[in-house]
């Protein structure tokens, strides 16, 4: 049977402090570790077997998954210090021994894995990649393909006078094992994008291209990671959050889910798409409003309006605090009046003291202590 091979080793720096205590996959999305997106996809294709890559943090994500799908056959392979995409798989490679599924436990894709190993096969292919139009080129590798979808052309990265194609590279690779004879172990860091695929496409070994026109978020700025969460909840990608669907009356409008023993007050407006996790608290008057997810065990007191923000479990939200498209890493406590802005990442443990303001796109690093009436409108250092 065919395996999959899932990369989670990767610290994701661009997204701290919330990776300050866990690693990437486990960051959640709409209350559920980003990494079961993953695997439930993989899953559903049909496919049983996993090889799991880990660096950091790693026995958190060993944990989840042994926790989670004792069903599937999982092998884990990790590295003491950073391999890259292609040197991680190396290293897996005693688990490998037919054509494989690569793909990455952050990045969020819709792509039905049976028809991409028709496509592979029917190509006869040594590597078929995943792409997707994108607005912006630059962050990721681009790709030319010719008639018959074959890659002639690919550039990681490339500045904005070197673009020549939005067609991007997903990170998700259907590889034969012959791959492994290109990737030379004693090199160290060693990436598909940069050390391999450009020379396989050099000499014609057979990469092609596989362009999707389904859901893909590479999940790795804050952006994006709100992004993430809100097309959950909008149903552009599944599955859909865990909760009760609560019916439509008064205050309380579109979809919204609901966890175990959750405790809502009255004249609480709900605005959805909405998700409230297990054992929270909304007292009266609160508004939640479109895009918005709450984590168990949260408690907002009175008068709090949450907008588009994702708030971690055991947060307290103190009355008359207004939180609109921020992150909230799991254990705070904002203090009454307190205003988060757009953008701005909370990491876990932080007092905010009461009607101080956090200005957009600002970052508090983990257990900081901020005093009553400050205003934030630079960055808190982040240490590691």
């Amino acid at each position: 049977m065919i395996k999959a091979v899932l990369m989670a080793g990767g610290k994701g720096s661009r997204i701290r402090p919330l990776t300050l205590s866990r690693p990437k996959p486990l960051i959640p999305v709409a209350n559920r570790p980003m990494i079961e997106y993953v695997v439930e996809k993989i899953k559903k294709s049909g496919c049983n077997e996993l090889v799991v890559t880990l660096s950091y943090l790693k026995s958190q994500i060993k944990t989840l998954l042994q926790k989670d799908y004792p069903d599937m056959n999982i092998k884990y392979s990790a590295e003491d210090t950073p391999l890259g995409t292609a040197g991680g798989v190396k290293k897996a490679a005693k688990y490998i021994d037919d054509t494989f599924f690569v793909l990455s436990g952050d990045v969020l894709v819709d792509v039905d894995l049976n028809e991409l190993l028709r496509f592979h096969k029917e190509n006869k292919a040594l590597v078929t990649m995943v792409l997707t139009p994108v607005d912006n080129p630059s962050h990721f590798g681009i790709a030319v393909l010719d008639d018959k979808n074959q890659i002639i052309k690919f550039l990681e990265k490339p500045s904005p006078d070197e673009v020549f194609s939005n067609i991007a590279n997903t990170g998700t690779y259907v590889l034969e094992p012959e791959i492994l004879d290109y990737i030379n172990a004693k090199k160290g860091e060693i990436d598909f994008s940069q050390d391999i695929f450009p020379k396989l496409i050099e000499e014609k070994a057979g990469i092609y291209g596989y362009v999707l026109e389904g859901y893909w978020n590479d999940v790795g700025r804050p952006k994006t990671y709100l992004q993430a969460n809100y097309d959950v909840l909008n149903k552009k990608i599944k599955p859909e959050p865990h909760g009760k669907k609560l019916a439509e009356g008064v205050g309380r409008l579109g979809d919204m889910w609901v966890g175990k023993d959750v405790k809502i007050g009255n004249k609480v407006r709900l605005i959805g798409p909405v998700v409230i996790g297990n054992g929270c608290v909304i007292e009266e008057k609160c508004v939640l409003g479109r895009n918005t997810v709450i984590g168990d065990n949260v408690h907002l007191e009175k008068n709090s309006t949450i907008k588009g923000s994702v708030i971690f479990p055991d947060s307290t939200i103190k009355e008359d605090s207004y939180l609109k498209e921020c992150i909230v890493d799991s254990g705070c406590n904002i203090d009454r009046g307190s205003f988060i802005e757009r953008g701005a990442i909370l990491g876990s443990h932080v007092h905010l003291g009461s009607f101080s303001r956090v200005r957009s796109k600002r970052s508090i690093t983990n257990s900081t202590v901020i005093l009553p009436e400050s205003l934030i409108d630079s960055d808190y250092p982040i240490v590691g």
